[in-house]
C-alpha cells in the first residue's frame, strides 16, 4: 500500500525539487522582458446587431483547432488530463482504470500518433512515443489547446493524428493572488495543493505545488465470475503523486521573456486483468519527470522574432513480482527552436520556423542508450487576398539520424460569408509524417532500424458559425468533414521464430464528420453554459502485408465510431451546479473486430458555492462521478469504478477584486 500524505509529498518535493523551486524564486528577482499580441489576431468584429468576439487565429484558421472553455478546466482543477479530455472533447481516452496509464488519441488513430507539448515543449517521451494523461495534472496548464489532423507543421516533430498544446500564460496586472484547495473523497482519495500568484503591469509570476494520495479499493462489477456477475473490491490500485510548477514573465513594450519549470513525482501500483478472478502481479510504477522552458519574443513594426529552448528528464521504473520483468528507463530531451514572421505588405505575412530537438532514451532493453538527431526548417505563407479571404501554405522539411524523411506540406483557405464574420467557410489538405519512436527502432529483442515513417495525406472543411447577440448571447455552431490515408503503419507483429518485431505492414483509410455546438446565455441572475460535441470516425484497416490477415476491413481497435459529450454549467450569484455526460460506441478489442467492448454512457454532477468575505473566497464543491453507478471498462478486464464522490474546499484570497472567468 503506498501510504505517503500529500503533506509528506508536498515536503518531499521541496527537497527533491529545491534546485527547481530555487530557481524559479530567483527568476522573481531577475529584470525580465513580454508578449505583444500575435500578429495574426486580428480585431474584434463590430455591426450593430452583433459582435463576434471569437480569436481569429483559431477560428479562421483553415483546419480545426478547439481551445477547452476555462470554465470546464476550472470545473475540473484536481482531476488529471485524460479526465478533463474524455468528459469535454472529441478526443477518445483508453486508460488501464482510474489512475492507471492512460492515452488518448484523435480522430481514431492510436496515442502514440498524438503529439502533446507543454509550452513548446514536447511531452511524449522519445522511448515508446507516448504521453501518460492519467498523470499530467491540470494544475500544471491554464490553456489547452487541441489541433485535429496533421495540418499545423510548425512543430519540430511530426504527427499525423493531432496535436495537444499545453500552455502556461501569464497574467499580467491581476494584483496578488494565493489559494489553497484541498479534497477528500470516496476510497481513501484526497489531495491537497496551494499557489501564489502576483502580476503588475510588466511582471507576472506563479508557483504551485500539489500532492494526491488514494487507496483507490474501488467498487466494480466482475462479470466473468465463477459465481456469476458479483460487486468486488480492486486491489492492488493505491497511488500518489505530487508536483511543483513555477511560471514568471517579464515584458517590456514589444518584447517578452518567460521561464517554465515544472517536476512531478507519481508512484502508483497497477492493479492487474479481472478475468473470473483479479489478478494481482504486484506491479508497480514510479515515474519521475523534470521539465523547463524558456522563451523569448518580439514583435517590432513588421517583424515578429520568437526563440524558445527547453529540456524535460523522464524516469519510469517498472516492478513486477517476477524481478527478471522489471524496468528501468529514463530519457532526455533537449529542444532549441527559433521563429521569425515578416510583414511583406498589408496582407502577406511569410513565417520561418527551425528548431533541433535531441532525444536519448536508455533502457534494459537497449545495448546503452540509443539518441538521435531532428532537425526541421518550415516556411509558412499567410495571404489575404480579399478583406474576408484568408489564404495559408507552409511546407517543412525535417532529417533525422540515419532516417529519410519525405517533404510535408499543408495550405488551406478560410472565407467569411458576411461582414459581420458569423460565417466562416473553411477547407484545407496536408501531407505530413510521423517518425518511429526509439524502442520501435532499437528494441531488444524485435526492433527494426530500417523503418520508414508513418505518412498521411488527407484533408477537411468545415463550415462555423458564431454570434454574441445585442443581449450578450453567444452561439457557436462547427461542422467538420474530414478524410485521411496513412501508409506505411507500424504494428508489432509475431515472426517465424515467435518474437515480435516492428515492421511497416499496415495502411489506414480514415473518415469522419463532427459536430460542436455551444451556447452562453444570461437568465436573470442565471449564467448558463452549455456544450454538445458529436464525433462519428471510421477508421479502418485499408490493407495490410502480414499474411491472412482477418483485419483488413476492420475498425481500428479501441476506435469508437460514434462518440457524444454533453457538458452544462449554471451560476447564479453564490451557487453554482452542472453536469457532464459522456456515450461512447462499442469499441473493438482485437483486430478482426471479432471480440469488443459494449457501448457506455457515463454521467457526473456536481453543486457548489461560492460567498465571498472581503478579498477572500470561499468556495466548496460536492461532485458525484459516474452517478447512475454503471459498470464500465475502457479497457477490456481493467475496470473503472461505480459510482464515487468527491468534495473539495477553495479559500482563495487575492488584491483585486475577483472577475468572472471568460469564455471563448
Amino acid at each position: 500500500m503506498i501510504g505517503r500524505s500529500p503533506a509528506y509529498i508536498i515536503l518531499s518535493l521541496m527537497s527533491h525539487a529545491g534546485v527547481t523551486v530555487a530557481t524559479a524564486l530567483l527568476w522573481l528577482l531577475l529584470p525580465l522582458v513580454t508578449p505583444a499580441q500575435d500578429s495574426f489576431t486580428e480585431d474584434t468584429i463590430n455591426i450593430s446587431a452583433v459582435t463576434v468576439t471569437a480569436s481569429a487565429s483559431v477560428r479562421h484558421s483553415p483546419y480545426t483547432v478547439v481551445r477547452i472553455d476555462p470554465a470546464i478546466i476550472a470545473w475540473h482543477e484536481g482531476d488529471d488530463l485524460a479526465t478533463l479530455l474524455q468528459s469535454a472533447t472529441l478526443l477518445s481516452v483508453k486508460r488501464y482504470g482510474n489512475t492507471g496509464i492512460a492515452s488518448v488519441s484523435v480522430r481514431g488513430l492510436s496515442g502514440s500518433h498524438t503529439l502533446v507539448t507543454w509550452n513548446g515543449l514536447t511531452v511524449n517521451t522519445p522511448g515508446n512515443g507516448f504521453s501518460d494523461f492519467s498523470i499530467i495534472p491540470l494544475n500544471a496548464v491554464s490553456t489547452v489547446k487541441i489541433t485535429s489532423g496533421g495540418s499545423d507543421l510548425d512543430d519540430i516533430t511530426g504527427y499525423i493524428g493531432g496535436k495537444i498544446e499545453l500552455i502556461t500564460e501569464p497574467v499580467f496586472e491581476a494584483g496578488t493572488c494565493a489559494s489553497v484547495v484541498s479534497s477528500a473523497g470516496s476510497f481513501g482519495s484526497y489531495a491537497l495543493s496551494a499557489s501564489l500568484s502576483t502580476g503588475t503591469a510588466n511582471l507576472s509570476s506563479r508557483v504551485s505545488i500539489w500532492g494526491d494520495k488514494a487507496r483507490n479499493d474501488f467498487h466494480f462489477i466482475n462479470n466473468d465470475a465463477p459465481g456469476g456477475p458479483s460487486e468486488e473490491k480492486r486491489i492492488n490500485s493505491a497511488s500518489a503523486s505530487g508536483g511543483v510548477i513555477a511560471d514568471i514573465s517579464y515584458r517590456v513594450r514589444g518584447s517578452l521573456l518567460s521561464s517554465h519549470v515544472w517536476y512531478n513525482n507519481a508512484d502508483r501500483q497497477l492493479p492487474g486483468p479481472v478475468t473470473t478472478v483479479q489478478q494481482n502481479f504486484g506491479e508497480r510504477q514510479h515515474d519521475r519527470s523534470a521539465k523547463g522552458v524558456i522563451d523569448y519574443s518580439l514583435v517590432h513594426e513588421k517583424l515578429t522574432a520568437a526563440i524558445t529552448a527547453g529540456a524535460s528528464h523522464d524516469h519510469n521504473r517498472y516492478f513486477n513480482a517476477i524481478p527478471e520483468l522489471n524496468g528501468d528507463n529514463s530519457s532526455e530531451t533537449f529542444m532549441v527552436r527559433a521563429r521569425i514572421g515578416y510583414r511583406l505588405t498589408g496582407t502577406t505575412l511569410l513565417v520561418l520556423n527551425a528548431g533541433d530537438e535531441y532525444e536519448t532514451a536508455h533502457s534494459l532493453s537497449f545495448r546503452g542508450g540509443e539518441q538521435r538527431n531532428i532537425f526541421s526548417v518550415s516556411l509558412a505563407a499567410k495571404v489575404t487576398p480579399l478583406p474576408r479571404l484568408r489564404l495559408q501554405a507552409q511546407v517543412r522539411h525535417t532529417t533525422a539520424s540515419d532516417m529519410k524523411v519525405i517533404p510535408e506540406l499543408t495550405a488551406g483557405a478560410a472565407y467569411l460569408l458576411s461582414r459581420s464574420g458569423e460565417h466562416v467557410i473553411k477547407a484545407s489538405i496536408s501531407r505530413n509524417t510521423k517518425l518511429p519512436c526509439l524502442n520501435d527502432l532499437y528494441w531488444v529483442p524485435g526492433g527494426n532500424s530500417l523503418l520508414m515513417p508513418e505518412t498521411a495525406t488527407g484533408g477537411e472543411t468545415s463550415w462555423s458559425f458564431a454570434r454574441v447577440t445585442s443581449s450578450g448571447a453567444r452561439n457557436s455552431l462547427d461542422v467538420t468533414l474530414h478524410a485521411s490515408r496513412v501508409k506505411n503503419l507500424i504494428q508489432w507483429i509475431p515472426g517465424e521464430s515467435g518474437l515480435w518485431s516492428a515492421e511497416n505492414v499496415r495502411s489506414v483509410k480514415v473518415t469522419g464528420a463532427e459536430v460542436r455546438a455551444g451556447t452562453h446565455v444570461t437568465i436573470n441572475d442565471w449564467i448558463i453554459r452549455g456544450y454538445l460535441n458529436y464525433a462519428f470516425t471510421r477508421s479502418l484497416i485499408a490493407g495490410s502485408d502480414i499474411a491472412n490477415d482477418r483485419s483488413v476491413g476492420s475498425q481500428l481497435i479501441y476506435a469508437p465510431v460514434h462518440h457524444v459529450n454533453l457538458n452544462v454549467n449554471a451560476g447564479w450569484k453564490w451557487f453554482r451546479t452542472g453536469m457532464t455526460a459522456a456515450w461512447e460506441s462499442k469499441r473493438f478489442t482485437v483486430s478482426d473486430n471479432s471480440e469488443w467492448l459494449p457501448s457506455s454512457f457515463l454521467a457526473d454532477a456536481f453543486l457548489g458555492t461560492d460567498i465571498r468575505a472581503g478579498k477572500t473566497d470561499i468556495r466548496s464543491d460536492l461532485t458525484v462521478s459516474n452517478i447512475l453507478n454503471t459498470p464500465s471498462e475502457s479497457v477490456r478486464n481493467y475496470p473503472m469504478p461505480l459510482r464515487t464522490y468527491k468534495l473539495k474546499l477553495t479559500i482563495a484570497w487575492s488584491t483585486k477584486p475577483r472577475k468572472n472567468v471568460k469564455t471563448e
